[in-house]
Protein backbone atom coordinates (compact mmCIF):
# COMPACT_ATOMS: atom_id res chain seq x y z
CA UNK A 1 0.00 0.00 0.00
CA UNK A 2 2.74 2.45 0.90
CA UNK A 3 4.71 1.69 -2.27
CA UNK A 4 1.60 2.03 -4.40
CA UNK A 5 0.98 5.47 -2.90
CA UNK A 6 4.49 6.83 -3.20
CA UNK A 7 6.12 5.33 -6.30
CA UNK A 8 3.82 7.26 -8.71
CA UNK A 9 4.79 10.46 -6.86
CA UNK A 10 8.49 9.65 -7.20
CA UNK A 11 8.07 9.01 -10.92
CA UNK A 12 6.45 12.42 -11.41
CA UNK A 13 9.15 14.22 -9.43
CA UNK A 14 11.84 12.49 -11.49
CA UNK A 15 10.03 13.18 -14.78
CA UNK A 16 10.06 16.90 -13.94
CA UNK A 17 13.81 16.65 -13.16
CA UNK A 18 13.17 17.79 -9.59
CA UNK A 19 14.53 14.82 -7.65
CA UNK A 20 17.47 16.85 -6.34
CA UNK A 21 15.43 19.97 -5.57
CA UNK A 22 14.25 21.25 -2.19
CA UNK A 23 11.35 18.97 -1.17
CA UNK A 24 8.83 19.09 1.67
CA UNK A 25 6.29 16.43 2.60
CA UNK A 26 3.27 17.63 4.56
CA UNK A 27 2.02 14.88 6.89
CA UNK A 28 5.10 12.72 6.38
CA UNK A 29 4.94 10.76 9.61
CA UNK A 30 8.25 9.10 10.49
CA UNK A 31 9.18 7.91 6.98
CA UNK A 32 6.94 9.32 4.27
CA UNK A 33 8.37 9.23 0.76
CA UNK A 34 11.99 8.79 1.91
CA UNK A 35 12.24 4.98 1.38
CA UNK A 36 11.22 5.46 -2.27
CA UNK A 37 12.95 8.75 -3.10
CA UNK A 38 16.09 7.69 -1.19
CA UNK A 39 17.40 11.14 -0.36
CA UNK A 40 17.11 13.69 2.42
CA UNK A 41 13.97 15.83 2.52
CA UNK A 42 12.03 17.90 5.06
CA UNK A 43 8.87 16.50 6.61
CA UNK A 44 6.30 18.36 8.68
CA UNK A 45 3.84 16.60 10.99
CA UNK A 46 2.42 16.66 14.51
CA UNK A 47 3.79 13.19 15.33
CA UNK A 48 6.85 11.28 14.11
CA UNK A 49 6.32 8.03 16.00
CA UNK A 50 7.23 4.78 14.24
CA UNK A 51 10.23 3.54 12.22
CA UNK A 52 12.90 6.22 11.92
CA UNK A 53 15.25 7.39 9.17
CA UNK A 54 18.09 9.89 9.22
CA UNK A 55 17.05 11.08 5.77
CA UNK A 56 13.93 12.84 7.08
CA UNK A 57 14.45 16.26 8.65
CA UNK A 58 11.53 16.33 11.07
CA UNK A 59 9.71 19.64 11.59
CA UNK A 60 6.78 19.77 13.98
CA UNK A 61 3.94 21.84 12.59
CA UNK A 62 0.28 22.11 11.69
CA UNK A 63 -0.78 21.54 8.08
CA UNK A 64 -3.32 24.36 8.35
CA UNK A 65 -0.63 26.90 9.16
CA UNK A 66 2.74 25.75 7.83
CA UNK A 67 5.76 27.55 9.33
CA UNK A 68 7.30 28.44 5.97
CA UNK A 69 7.32 31.44 3.67
CA UNK A 70 5.62 31.49 0.26
CA UNK A 71 7.48 29.46 -2.39
CA UNK A 72 9.88 28.07 0.23
CA UNK A 73 10.15 24.65 -1.44
CA UNK A 74 10.54 23.63 -5.07
CA UNK A 75 8.31 20.59 -4.48
CA UNK A 76 5.64 20.06 -1.83
CA UNK A 77 3.78 16.77 -1.53
CA UNK A 78 0.91 15.55 0.63
CA UNK A 79 0.01 11.85 0.51
CA UNK A 80 -3.04 10.35 2.23
CA UNK A 81 -3.51 13.27 4.62
CA UNK A 82 -6.71 15.11 3.62
CA UNK A 83 -9.01 12.17 4.38
CA UNK A 84 -7.95 12.36 8.04
CA UNK A 85 -9.07 15.97 8.36
CA UNK A 86 -12.48 17.53 8.79
CA UNK A 87 -13.93 18.47 5.41
CA UNK A 88 -14.17 22.18 6.27
CA UNK A 89 -10.41 22.54 6.83
CA UNK A 90 -9.21 20.57 3.81
CA UNK A 91 -9.13 23.64 1.60
CA UNK A 92 -6.94 25.41 4.18
CA UNK A 93 -4.42 22.59 3.97
CA UNK A 94 -4.53 22.54 0.17
CA UNK A 95 -4.00 26.31 0.14
CA UNK A 96 -0.99 25.97 2.44
CA UNK A 97 0.55 23.27 0.24
CA UNK A 98 0.13 25.48 -2.83
CA UNK A 99 1.41 28.56 -1.01
CA UNK A 100 4.67 26.90 -0.03
CA UNK A 101 5.33 25.18 -3.39
CA UNK A 102 7.38 27.07 -5.97
CA UNK A 103 7.48 24.67 -8.94
CA UNK A 104 5.42 21.56 -8.20
CA UNK A 105 2.79 20.35 -5.73
CA UNK A 106 1.46 16.80 -5.59
CA UNK A 107 -1.58 15.78 -3.56
CA UNK A 108 -2.67 12.15 -3.24
CA UNK A 109 -5.96 11.31 -1.52
CA UNK A 110 -8.58 8.53 -1.46
CA UNK A 111 -11.58 9.94 -3.28
CA UNK A 112 -15.12 9.17 -4.38
CA UNK A 113 -18.21 7.35 -3.17
CA UNK A 114 -17.01 3.89 -4.23
CA UNK A 115 -13.79 4.34 -2.25
CA UNK A 116 -15.92 5.43 0.71
CA UNK A 117 -18.14 2.36 0.41
CA UNK A 118 -15.10 0.09 0.28
CA UNK A 119 -13.63 1.64 3.43
CA UNK A 120 -16.96 1.11 5.19
CA UNK A 121 -16.92 -2.55 4.15
CA UNK A 122 -13.29 -3.04 5.21
CA UNK A 123 -13.93 -1.33 8.53
CA UNK A 124 -16.69 -3.84 9.25
CA UNK A 125 -14.38 -6.73 8.33
CA UNK A 126 -11.65 -5.30 10.57
CA UNK A 127 -13.96 -5.04 13.58
CA UNK A 128 -15.27 -8.59 13.10
CA UNK A 129 -11.74 -9.96 12.66
CA UNK A 130 -9.91 -8.09 15.42
CA UNK A 131 -12.68 -7.07 17.80
CA UNK A 132 -11.51 -3.46 17.92
CA UNK A 133 -11.50 -0.32 15.78
CA UNK A 134 -8.90 0.74 13.22
CA UNK A 135 -8.00 4.42 13.67
CA UNK A 136 -7.36 5.17 10.01
CA UNK A 137 -10.51 3.54 8.67
CA UNK A 138 -12.53 5.15 11.46
CA UNK A 139 -11.28 8.60 10.47
CA UNK A 140 -12.06 7.93 6.81
CA UNK A 141 -15.65 7.18 7.76
CA UNK A 142 -15.96 9.98 10.32
CA UNK A 143 -14.74 12.76 8.04
CA UNK A 144 -15.82 11.24 4.71
CA UNK A 145 -13.67 10.96 1.61
CA UNK A 146 -13.63 13.96 -0.74
CA UNK A 147 -14.65 13.73 -4.38
CA UNK A 148 -12.33 14.52 -7.27
CA UNK A 149 -14.43 17.56 -8.14
CA UNK A 150 -14.24 18.88 -4.58
CA UNK A 151 -10.45 18.70 -4.60
CA UNK A 152 -10.23 20.36 -8.01
CA UNK A 153 -12.51 23.18 -6.86
CA UNK A 154 -10.44 23.70 -3.71
CA UNK A 155 -7.23 23.76 -5.77
CA UNK A 156 -8.71 26.33 -8.16
CA UNK A 157 -10.01 28.55 -5.34
CA UNK A 158 -6.69 28.35 -3.55
CA UNK A 159 -4.71 29.29 -6.64
CA UNK A 160 -6.95 32.30 -7.22
CA UNK A 161 -6.59 33.42 -3.62
CA UNK A 162 -2.82 33.04 -3.78
CA UNK A 163 -2.68 34.70 -7.22
CA UNK A 164 -0.68 31.82 -8.60
CA UNK A 165 -1.03 30.16 -12.00
CA UNK A 166 -0.64 26.45 -12.56
CA UNK A 167 -1.34 23.54 -14.86
CA UNK A 168 -3.44 20.89 -13.09
CA UNK A 169 -3.53 17.19 -13.96
CA UNK A 170 -5.28 14.34 -12.18
CA UNK A 171 -4.72 10.58 -12.33
CA UNK A 172 -6.38 7.51 -10.72
CA UNK A 173 -4.38 5.13 -8.51
CA UNK A 174 -5.16 1.49 -7.64
CA UNK A 175 -8.23 -0.31 -8.93
CA UNK A 176 -10.76 -0.88 -6.15
CA UNK A 177 -11.09 -4.63 -6.71
CA UNK A 178 -7.33 -5.06 -6.57
CA UNK A 179 -7.15 -2.95 -3.42
CA UNK A 180 -9.82 -5.03 -1.70
CA UNK A 181 -7.73 -8.17 -2.23
CA UNK A 182 -4.66 -6.43 -0.79
CA UNK A 183 -6.56 -5.05 2.19
CA UNK A 184 -8.26 -8.33 3.05
CA UNK A 185 -4.86 -10.03 3.30
CA UNK A 186 -3.74 -7.17 5.54
CA UNK A 187 -6.75 -7.48 7.84
CA UNK A 188 -6.64 -11.28 8.15
CA UNK A 189 -5.59 -13.19 11.28
CA UNK A 190 -3.98 -15.84 9.09
CA UNK A 191 -0.22 -15.37 9.49
CA UNK A 192 0.55 -16.85 6.07
CA UNK A 193 -1.81 -14.48 4.27
CA UNK A 194 -0.46 -11.57 6.29
CA UNK A 195 3.08 -12.53 5.27
CA UNK A 196 1.85 -12.53 1.67
CA UNK A 197 0.69 -8.96 2.18
CA UNK A 198 3.94 -7.86 3.84
CA UNK A 199 6.41 -9.61 1.53
CA UNK A 200 4.83 -11.65 -1.27
CA UNK A 201 3.05 -8.79 -3.00
CA UNK A 202 6.36 -6.97 -3.45
CA UNK A 203 7.10 -9.43 -6.25
CA UNK A 204 3.93 -8.25 -7.97
CA UNK A 205 4.64 -4.55 -7.47
CA UNK A 206 5.44 -3.78 -11.13
CA UNK A 207 2.08 -5.30 -12.09
CA UNK A 208 0.16 -3.65 -9.23
CA UNK A 209 1.50 -0.24 -10.24
CA UNK A 210 -0.31 -0.69 -13.56
CA UNK A 211 -3.68 -1.40 -11.93
CA UNK A 212 -4.96 2.15 -12.37
CA UNK A 213 -8.03 1.37 -14.47
CA UNK A 214 -11.82 1.60 -13.99
CA UNK A 215 -12.91 2.71 -10.50
CA UNK A 216 -9.84 3.44 -8.37
CA UNK A 217 -9.32 4.12 -4.69
CA UNK A 218 -7.02 7.15 -4.84
CA UNK A 219 -6.62 10.24 -6.98
CA UNK A 220 -3.30 11.92 -7.64
CA UNK A 221 -3.32 15.65 -8.36
CA UNK A 222 -0.33 17.32 -10.01
CA UNK A 223 -0.12 21.10 -9.77
CA UNK A 224 2.73 22.48 -11.87
CA UNK A 225 3.21 26.20 -11.42
CA UNK A 226 3.59 28.49 -14.40
CA UNK A 227 6.62 30.81 -14.18
CA UNK A 228 5.59 34.45 -13.74
CA UNK A 229 7.40 35.59 -16.88
CA UNK A 230 5.48 33.04 -18.97
CA UNK A 231 2.15 34.33 -17.63
CA UNK A 232 3.11 37.94 -18.38
CA UNK A 233 4.03 37.00 -21.98
CA UNK A 234 0.76 35.18 -22.68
Amino acid sequence: ESALRYIPVVKIIKSKELRDSKILEVGSGSLGIVPYLRRKIDGVDVDFGGPQTSLLNKIKGNAQNLPFRKNSYDVVISVDVLEHLESQIRMQVISEVLRIAKQLAIIVVPAGKYAQLQDKKLNSIWEKTHGNKNQFLQEHLKFGLPTTDQILVDIDKSLRKLRKNAKIDSFPILNLNVREILMRTWITNNKYLYYLYMKGYLLLLPLLLRCNFDECYRRLFVIEFTPKEMVENQ
